[in-house]
């Protein structure tokens, strides 16, 4: 379809006459040569379904959030689901964003349509919570109705397969495939939530299932043996759900294991997709975290817990012995809860088998060395956590390994095997129990910077919108492959590999083996002097390119005193090296 056809099909039904009028307004300015501007771009930049699922605006236009957009995802995924089983069933979650409940119910109606039994969560749900939903009801899919840690002015489609993952190979392309042949408007069967139809066909999600859901964590091993019922009590908690979906499951399940001192911020607690207190609720912003930090030192908090619109992902901030509260990134929180778990666990075999640990490439590579002086196995995959479910739907099949841990450094980390996606609420009850057990998380993130060396690490994060933004990062990428980096030096230290995970091309001291197993993605990785990495992609979700840098401090401190010092010449350096290496990618 042209571009001039797509905006011509909003000009009639089954368009409102309000939606038609716009889009006759944006096919006369591009008729007149007009190809750029946010309202052009709303009607003739489709809104690509991709393995992530879609995200935008929301707004009229093929490139907006709509009921349109939606029910076209639903239909192509709906189609599938048919194809799939001859009783399918799908499961339902939204958020607290505009427009949410409204898109979970187009979603229903699209399935009920097609004779799906629907199950539908009555409220906000968290994320994790509907990827566990499609494993306890034996769903064939799910999705959930949620843009993450975006504005307000955001909301997206997120489809889930049948074991509580999200879309991967070979059903990814089958359904993007059936999204992507629906060409005509008229064609989606949209269906009241007052049809006998959608009545008969579209459930509640009842609590059995956040109640099983609790059942499988008591059951999931992370609870330490070593922390009193006492010690529990005494923790003193503020969470905050940053107006998203976390507050009363979050709250409901702390308590359920014994941590009954928890304050939840109270301008924050209740669902708004305003987010009328942040800039952006997202708990890698400081910025997200302040009204969490002044009620925590109001009432005299061990510690703060933030997590994102739809709680698949946490921030933490610990109070420090100096004073104060010092804010855990998340590479930080990650290689806490994997030490945790790897020394807890060693690598003793469980039932015969031994532990896996997983990570991103853009993941510290402290984590790696905890898992290599542990003898536990490390797998990294391409970021994003649909990888990290590919690897453990693979685990559930072997004889011989099972998942451990699972993290990514954007706050996602999940330490469980029964849900299929970055998960704040168990990532918060083994923060809860590595703190209650260990007194102090910042002491004992020095004791894993002795044990297994100093690493920091830093995330630079362009926004380029438009297609001039896609052309220019397109660029980039491209003259980062076209020059012959290994030898030259970027700030202290010398490029010594080169990794293009998307032509599978290594250079120099690169391994091809880091491409093993995994597909092809748009991803440039330079290993440096001194086991450090900067590695370059474009967001698959967001009009970004992100820049990670990930160093390892070439002294390795003998004591804890050492750390500081070490630390600041550390980042003063890897934010040097950044800075030269936007410069060298054409981005500066």
């Amino acid at each position: 379809m042209s571009t001039e056809s797509h905006i011509e099909s909003w000009t009639k039904a089954p368009f409102s006459p309000q939606v038609q009028k716009e889009a006759k307004a944006v096919l006369d300015r591009y008729k007149k040569g007009e190809t750029n501007g946010l309202e052009i771009e709303a009607f003739t930049v489709p809104l690509e379904f991709g393995t992530g699922g879609m995200r935008g605006r929301i707004g009229n236009g093929i490139g907006r959030m709509n009921e349109f957009t939606v029910g076209k995802a639903a239909l192509g995924f709906s189609r599938y689901l048919v194809q799939k089983s001859k009783k399918p069933i799908l499961v339902i979650a939204y958020d607290s964003r505009r427009r949410s409940r409204e898109f979970a119910v187009v979603t229903a109606g699209v399935a009920a349509s097609f004779g799906i039994k629907v199950i539908l969560f009555p409220e906000v749900a968290p994320t994790p919570l509907l990827s566990y939903a499609v494993r306890y009801y034996k769903a064939t899919g799910g999705v959930v109705l949620t843009a993450s840690h975006n504005p307000p002015e955001y909301n997206g489609f997120k489809a889930y397969l049948s074991k509580g993952e999200q879309l991967a190979p070979p059903d990814d392309k089958k359904i993007i495939l059936l999204i992507d042949k629906v060409q005509d408007w008229n064609e989606i069967p949209f269906l009241s939530s007052k049809d006998p139809k959608y009545k008969k066909l579209v459930q509640k999600a009842g609590e059995d299932c956040f109640s099983s859901y609790l059942k499988a964590l008591k059951k999931s091993g992370i609870v330490s043996a070593k922390v009193t019922p006492k010690e529990r009590s005494q923790t003193k908690l503020v969470y905050s759900p940053l107006h998203g979906t976390g507050g009363k499951y979050m709250k409901k399940l702390l308590q359920d294991f014994g941590y009954k001192n928890v304050t939840l911020v109270p301008e924050q607690k209740d669902p708004d997709g305003e987010f009328p207190t942040v800039k952006f609720p997202n708990p890698e912003e400081p910025e997200a975290l302040e009204m969490s930090r002044k009620l925590s030192e109001k009432i005299g908090a061990d510690a703060f817990i933030a997590t994102d619109p739809d709680a698949d992902r946490l921030g933490i901030g610990v109070k420090n012995p100096k004073g104060g509260y010092a804010l855990l990134n998340g590479n930080q929180i990650g290689s806490i809860l994997a030490a945790y778990l790897a020394e807890k666990v060693g690598s003793k075999p469980k039932k015969g088998k031994k532990p896996v640990l997983v990570k991103t490439v853009v993941t510290t590579d402290l984590q790696a060395e905890i898992a290599k002086k542990n003898k536990i196995a490390l797998k990294n995959v391409l970021t994003g956590f649909k990888f990290i479910a590919e690897v453990m739907g693979k685990l559930d099949k072997s004889k011989t390994q099972y998942f451990l841990f699972g993290g990514e450094e954007s706050y996602g980390y999940l330490p469980v095997d029964f849900v299929r996606d970055k998960d704040s609420l168990s990532s918060a009850l083994l923060l809860m129990e590595v703190l209650s057990e260990k007194k102090d998380l910042l002491s004992y993130m020095d004791d894993v910077y002795l044990k297994y060396g100093l690493y920091q690490e830093s995330l630079k994060s362009l926004t380029l919108e438009g297609l001039a933004g896609k052309k220019k990062i397109q660029d980039s990428l491209q003259s980062l492959r076209d020059n012959d980096l290994i030898g030259k030096s970027i700030g202290k230290r010398k490029v010594t590999g080169f990794l293009d995970f998307k032509n599978k091309i290594a250079k120099g001291s690169a391994s091809k083996s880091a491409f093993s197993g995994l597909p092809s993605s748009d991803v440039i990785q330079l290993e440096l002097e001194g086991q450090a990495k900067l590695t370059i992609r474009p967001s698959g979700t967001e009009p970004k390119i992100k820049i990670y840098s990930s160093f390892k401090s070439r002294t390795s401190p003998k004591t804890k005193t050492e750390i500081p010092k070490l630390t600041e010449s550390l980042l003063a350096e890897l934010k040097e090296t950044e800075s030269l290496f936007l410069q060298l990618a054409g981005l500066s």
